[in-house]
């Protein structure tokens, strides 16, 4: 897992990753395998697609590279960005697809159904990489792709178009990212400077680096949960797009506080081991690196919270 980089004034990267595979795959024309966004699919499954002519439903990220080398495809419309999981820069919620050779794609923000072949990553631990440094165990090329209409698409369109548009979805990210802050914050460091061979010089996160620097509202810039009202103001949002059809967005949300709360506890009331000074390699010094006392239930609860949120996102199957 990708350690996240901190600058001087200690300012978290957030990088988003985690590759959503698909499921529910069907027959689509002739030798055509539909393919979708929803749910997650094993690697195993997945590989037994590569190589095969497949077709997609989605959006063009307003991010894919301008030359039309390729697009990032998404299942959520007007989004910028690709999405990742927390820590990573392996993508989820989005592919990539590659255009016919000689060939590039013209953006469009109106839904496309995408038809190419899948490739599939030989070791899902040696992914592809882009020039962007995403990584993803799957991309689809040789592609090509004609405009959808509305009817075209088994989803609310109506409401999935109001959700995008509201922003709540890179708000819900954010959150994301700060509960697995919470319980993550021994992995992360200090990047202060590098040296004539370009080698980080740094440090890990003490306890008192998150408490003041992250966490505290007068001088914290992720203190999210310091801030009053942060997790229902995010409830309220959700409320006022659809407060009958979105209530498993509030649950995660609500599961998110809980959590925040948790995490936060252990942290003020000590409950972190502090190893000995030993010799860090990357940062060309001694240093001591923390240990929470529940690392594997907190992660392992963050990850649950992460996953809902990411497989509300995927089921949109358009």
């Amino acid at each position: 897992m990708l350690k996240k980089i901190i600058g001087l004034l200690l300012a978290l990267a957030t990088v988003f990753s985690a590759a959503l595979l698909f499921s529910g795959c069907e027959k689509d024309d002739g030798d055509v395998t539909k393919i979708s966004f929803k749910n997650a699919e094993s690697y195993e499954s997945l590989k037994t697609l590569n190589g095969k002519t497949v077709s997609i439903n989605g959006y063009m990220a307003t991010s894919s590279p301008s030359d039309g080398s390729f697009l990032f495809l998404m299942n959520l419309p007007y989004q910028s960005c690709p999405f990742c999981k927390p820590n990573t820069s392996e993508l989820a919620n989005t592919m990539e697809v590659y255009p016919k050779k000689n060939q590039s794609f013209t953006y469009t923000s109106q839904a496309i159904k995408m038809v190419g072949t899948l490739v599939v990553a030989d070791d899902p631990e040696k992914p592809f990489t882009d020039k962007y440094g995403y990584e993803f165990a799957f991309k689809i090329v040789d592609a090509e792709y004609k405009i959808l209409k509305d009817s075209d698409l088994e989803i609310d369109v109506t409401l999935w178009q109001k959700i995008a548009a509201s922003g709540i979805i890179t708000e819900l990210n954010n959150m994301q990212d700060y509960i697995y802050f919470l319980s993550h914050w021994p992995e992360y460091f200090v990047d202060n400077s590098k040296d004539k061979n370009g080698n980080v010089k740094g440090f890990f996160l003490a306890p008192s680096d998150v408490t003041t620097y992250f966490l505290e509202p007068e001088s914290g810039r992720y203190h999210y949960g310091y801030v009053d009202g942060y997790f229902d103001d995010l409830i309220a949002k959700i409320n006022a797009i659809d407060a009958n059809k979105l209530t498993a967005l509030v649950e995660n949300v609500e599961k998110a506080k809980a959590f925040a709360e948790k995490a936060k506890k252990e942290l003020y009331d000590g409950n972190y081991s502090q190893g000995e000074l030993h010799y860090i390699e990357k940062f060309d010094r001694n240093d001591y690196e923390y240990t929470l006392n529940k690392k594997a239930e907190l992660e392992s609860e963050c990850d649950q919270i992460y996953v809902e949120f990411s497989t509300w996102l995927a089921s949109w199957e358009m």
